[in-house]
């Protein structure tokens, strides 16, 4: 049977139909996101074969799908052992004992947003501050008694700023690669569209944060008795914050992710043996299972009882299922025929940037990882940006304000999944708190629309675009 091009309507068709089970499955039914996947992973594998495509091109597709989310699946299984030896070791413990008191109710929220911007920024990923600093402030904020959701959006928000205008970080490495432009122009063009998002955000939570102080929910005397249930179960000197130090240092050296994760790992182990009394066994314990403590203390249990590797297999199941449902969509020729439909009906240069923004932000759904809706989304349009003669630092701009932020705002996208198993708040709870992440997205679009900002007639520098395309070939 001879192979068949989906059309857009069948394009439309299956994947409001996959949206619609994933969305009433999750919130509706409460079912399991992986059962949800799978079940939308065998429609479209019955789609692709009536497409006239054989069950080994099918599986080929899952295989390579899957294949590419590996170095995802390996950062997430060190960031178990490191939550888990850093709680171990006190320094988790401490950033919260210390945070509670320098930080107050009112300023909690602005202060997280701010601390988690400079640590994006300083260490490139937004995965890394979740899983370390942004653990402890949710500790805090839970002691003093703000809404666990408000206090991940406030982490997120903070995260995905700095992971944004990192120079340190993947995914601003990876947008000007794909659009053919310098790092650092690429840097100075998002400022236009991301000083102002952050702005907003910022008052945003200020406004949260009298909120805070009005519904009375400080209780000062429970955060006493946090403090001194940390104390008597932890040794809290300066010296446990030793592994953070450790992984801001080789972050700024700009050692690999994985580099990083494991020396932290390890200074974790080593501050949890010598400063903590723990022995190796229950280390090593607390890096694959999580940490267990029983303090008395019915709030710090809650909050220390979690990290190791088994914490985020759940996460990388979603993963694997989500990214082998793109690779069916990617096999069967959905994704490059929606795309090719899109850039048919597109006539103006905002028009371009607007669906670049709105097409990144649908395939971290439609996709399920956040590289894919870069590299993908950057890699269709860019010659639309050449032809219409928008600087490369545009579409790189423009991935950026629409994949990279929205990424964990998907309960199946990595980002999404990742977000929820690390600070142990379900995504759609924290969704409507992520206010950068939402806000920006809003930002760029607006400034489109209002003709602000539209950069052209810069040389494009196709030969380098090509030469970094090579490693993401089309189909």
């Amino acid at each position: 049977m001879a192979i068949r091009i989906p059309t857009l309507k069948d394009c439309a068709l299956l994947f409001s139909i996959t949206i619609l089970l994933l969305f009433t499955g999750t919130v509706v039914l409460k079912l399991p996101i992986t059962i949800l996947l799978i079940g939308a992973a065998v429609i479209a594998g019955i789609k692709t074969w009536r497409l006239g495509h054989s069950w080994s091109e099918i599986e080929t597709g899952i295989v390579k799908g899957i294949a590419g989310t590996l170095p995802a699946v390996m950062i997430l299984l060190m960031v178990g052992t490191l939550s888990g030896s850093w709680i171990a070791s006190g320094t988790i413990p401490a950033l919260i004992y210390y945070g509670l008191e320098l930080i107050s109710p009112q300023w909690y929220l602005i202060a997280t947003f701010m601390i988690c911007s400079i640590v994006g920024v300083s260490i490139g990923s937004s995965w890394t501050t979740a899983a370390t600093v942004g653990i402890a402030l949710v500790g805090i904020g839970v002691a003093l008694g703000i809404n666990p959701a408000l206090c991940a959006g406030s982490v997120i928000s903070g995260a995905y700023f700095g992971d944004k205008l990192s120079p340190l970080s993947d995914t601003t490495n990876l947008a000007p690669g794909v659009a053919g432009t310098d790092l650092f122009l690429h840097i100075r063009t998002m400022l236009i569209t991301t000083i102002p998002a952050w702005i907003i955000t910022m008052g945003i939570f200020i406004f949260f944060g009298y909120g805070v102080i009005r519904d009375g929910s400080f209780d000062p005397v429970q955060v006493e008795g946090l403090q001194k249930a940390i104390g008597s179960s932890f040794s809290i000197t300066p010296f446990v914050l030793i592994p953070l130090l450790v992984v801001i240092i080789l972050a700024a050296m700009k050692f690999p992710a994985v580099v990083i994760l494991i020396a932290g790992w390890i200074a974790g182990i080593l501050c949890a043996l010598s400063l903590q009394g723990a022995g190796i066994i229950d280390t090593l314990q607390a890096s694959y299972s999580g940490f267990s403590i029983q303090s008395g203390n019915e709030v710090l249990d809650k909050l220390l009882n979690r990290g190791g590797i088994l914490s985020f297999m759940e996460t990388i199941l979603i993963i694997l299922c989500a990214t082998g449902l793109s690779g069916i969509w990617e096999s069967g020729g959905f994704i490059r025929s929606l795309h090719d439909n899109l850039l048919q009906r597109i006539k103006s240069e905002k028009g371009l940037v607007i669906t670049t923004v709105i097409t990144a932000m649908l395939s971290n759904v439609l996709m399920a990882e956040q590289y894919l809706s870069i590299v993908v989304t950057g890699r269709i349009y860019r010659d639309a940006f050449e032809n219409k003669r928008l600087a490369p630092r545009m579409l790189s701009r423009s991935l950026e304000d629409g994949g990279t932020v929205t990424s964990p705002l998907v309960p199946w996208n990595s980002c999404g999944a990742f977000m929820s198993a690390a600070l142990g708040v379900p995504t759609l709870a924290y969704l409507p708190y992520a206010f950068f992440n939402l806000v920006m997205p809003v930002v760029a679009i607006t400034f489109t629309l209002m003709g602000l900002f539209i950069i052209r007639d810069e040389t494009f520098s196709k030969i380098q675009a090509d030469a970094f395309a090579g490693d993401f070939p089309r189909e």
